[in-house]
């Protein structure tokens, strides 16, 4: 067995507390390192965040890794497909998770974003990590013996590595790495909620989706409980601006939909106010994602857009894998470079799903959706089959296998 020349002992910084940093923190504290975890928002607020997630198979098997899964599995929907339709209602096509497990294929679960944080900060602390809010990070400095951080209000702090799980607008990336591409607006922004509207019969497992006239819809419910729902739908970049008024904004989102046919304009007549869109961010590939001592994972290396639906698996599985390469090496970089070479080949293929599918919510005008209606129910299965392939990664089985 190989010795780790930076184990057990070492101090090791996790810039992040959203799924990558807590389940990367919780792995690391296992095996017993000493990480510590830094976030610039509050507890309550990492706790209510978002809307919703959905995990596919791939990202159960990461949380299976952490222990995790079963209570996210019970706290969650099942959603066992994918139904996509057109503004008419018709079916253009189905994804279906369903199997017999032989193939690591399970049905995905739809989560709140808030209550999934709340399950992983609870395996944080009962792991022994220490979790630090409400720290907002000003500068990083790297040595050849280690990592300096500097904050907000309070004194430097020195570790012998950095793992950046700090997102999208990843603070240590643009510290670290202020050459790389930084992240760009594709054009589309998108919203949604949970709410109960008793009208709505339950999906059945299926998450609905709809390309609606002006905007995209995705919705599933599970027998009396609440619809989880979400929207997108183009807006140009001059126009992007925080909601002035969330009544206003509301009704601005019915009026995208109330064309579209039922149940969605019954579902977005139940939302009396929105207060908050979110721009839809893709990041260029990186040329690298690492230093000796800085490493950067999840969206801070590889932002996944929503539309694949892999965005949290790929952070989880992320954090699953550069704990497991740090057990092998007797250098961070050493690490560093096995999970970049693990993890880059695949994080790309599942962006640029997602920007394929992106590209179809952004279709407009009677020729591009009158193609896109005939042309989906044929490229839909070869999609199906992709995604299938993605999902069946079991992380938790074989971490260091190179995905197919």
């Amino acid at each position: 067995m190989t010795v780790q020349a930076f184990r057990p002992a070492s101090s090791i910084a996790v810039c992040g507390a959203g799924m990558a940093g807590l389940a990367l923190a919780t792995l690391l504290a296992r095996r017993g390192y000493r990480p510590v975890v830094f976030e610039a928002r509050n507890e309550e607020a990492c706790r209510t965040e978002g809307a919703f997630v959905t995990l596919a198979p791939n990202g159960l098997s990461a949380l299976r890794a952490l222990g995790a899964d079963r209570r996210t599995v019970n706290a969650g929907l099942a959603t066992r497909a994918v139904e996509l339709c057109n503004h008419h209602g018709r079916n253009l096509g189905l994804v279906d998770w369903t199997g017999d497990g032989s193939d690591g294929i399970a049905d995905s679960v739809t989560i709140g974003r808030g209550t999934l944080i709340g399950i992983l900060i609870d395996a944080a602390r009962l792991a022994g990590v220490e979790l630090h809010y409400d720290t907002r990070l000003t500068a990083v400095s790297e040595s050849e013996a280690n990592v300096t951080l500097s904050f907000e209000g309070s004194a430097p702090l020195t570790f012998d590595m950095v793992a950046a799980a700090d997102g999208l607008g990843s603070a240590v990336r643009a510290a670290v790495f202020p050459d790389l591409p930084t992240p760009r607006y594709t054009g589309l922004v998108g919203t949604g909620g949970v709410g109960f509207v008793p009208d709505v019969p339950s999906t059945g497992g299926v998450m609905r989706m709809t390309f609606g006239r002006r905007a995209y819809f995705g919705y599933q419910k599970e027998g009396n409980g609440p619809v989880y729902w979400f929207n997108s739908y183009p807006l140009a970049e001059r126009d992007l601006a925080p909601v002035a008024d969330p009544v206003v904004y509301m009704a601005f989102l019915r009026s995208l939909h109330e064309s579209d046919p039922d149940p969605i304009p019954c579902i977005l007549a139940a939302v009396p106010a929105m207060e908050r869109y979110y721009p839809i961010n893709d990041l260029p590939p990186l040329a690298t994602w690492h230093t000796r001592r800085v490493v950067l994972l999840g969206d801070a290396a590889h932002a996944v857009a929503p539309h694949a639906g892999q965005g949290a698996s790929m952070a989880l599985e992320d954090a699953v894998v550069l704990a497991a390469c740090l057990d092998d090496a007797t250098k961070p970089v050493a690490a560093f470079k096995r999970f970049e070479f693990l993890r880059k080949a695949r994080t790309r293929t599942v962006m640029e799903v997602a920007r394929r599918s992106g590209a179809r919510k952004l279709a407009n005008g009677p020729v591009s959706i009158f193609l896109r209606d005939l042309l989906l129910p044929f490229v839909l299965p070869l999609g199906a089959r992709q995604a299938r392939r993605i999902a069946a990664f079991r992380v938790d089985q074989a971490p260091l296998a190179l995905p197919a």
